[in-house]
């Protein structure tokens, strides 16, 4: 173990090379664009308002950012990010700026571990989804697109692939429970 790996991230600017140091920088920024809104929606099932959520949010990064150094790479950021969000949760609650929830702190210790499981599971059953699509025909591919991320009315989407509106319905009925059939076969993998 290097004796840099005990600095936090604003001390190993001054003891590490400045490509290192970008490097670091940069993976930090990468996995907590990717974990604002779920860490946001974390700390908002503790918090009913949501300008208090947003504080705490703020608190919880400027903490990741310090405690950087402890993350273990190819370990789960929001899993460690939920953990650092629910002290700063506690901290808030505390320090009774606001009105205290009416929760013991072990009952939100319970919530906070539902909270990260479920934030998993949604994960989990999203990466199904994506390697389930990948199986997909190309047109089946490109009606889903159209009418699921893109939000086009079925009528539409039928014109755009040449089929009647009858076909792309039933088209779509069926790619949705091909789809669920495989997250499921997926997500059972995953498990056994």
């Amino acid at each position: 173990m290097e004796a840099s790996q005990n600095y936090s991230p604003e001390e190993k600017t001054v003891h590490a090379d400045p490509a290192e140091v970008a490097a670091r920088a940069e993976r930090f920024a990468t996995l907590l664009g990717g974990a604002q809104r779920k860490l946001f929606l974390y700390i908002l099932s503790f918090v009913p308002n949501p300008a208090d959520a947003e504080d705490i949010l703020q608190e919880t990064n400027l903490v990741l950012w310090r405690k950087f150094g402890e993350f273990q790479p190819g370990t789960d950021f929001i899993r460690w990010a939920c953990k650092v969000a629910f002290y700063e949760v506690l901290k808030h609650r505390q320090a009774g700026t606001r009105k205290p929830l009416p929760l013991s702190e072990a009952a939100l210790a319970l919530l906070a571990q539902d909270a990260e499981d479920a934030l998993g599971e949604v994960d989990s059953r999203r990466e199904a989804l994506l390697r389930c699509l990948g199986k997909l025909r190309e047109p089946v591919r490109q009606m889903i697109r159209l009418r699921y991320q893109l939000g086009v009315d079925t009528r539409a989407v039928a014109q755009a692939v040449g089929r009647s509106v009858e076909a792309t319905r039933r088209a779509l009925h069926r790619a949705r429970v091909a789809l669920l059939r495989c997250i499921e076969r997926e997500l059972a993998r995953e498990l056994g």
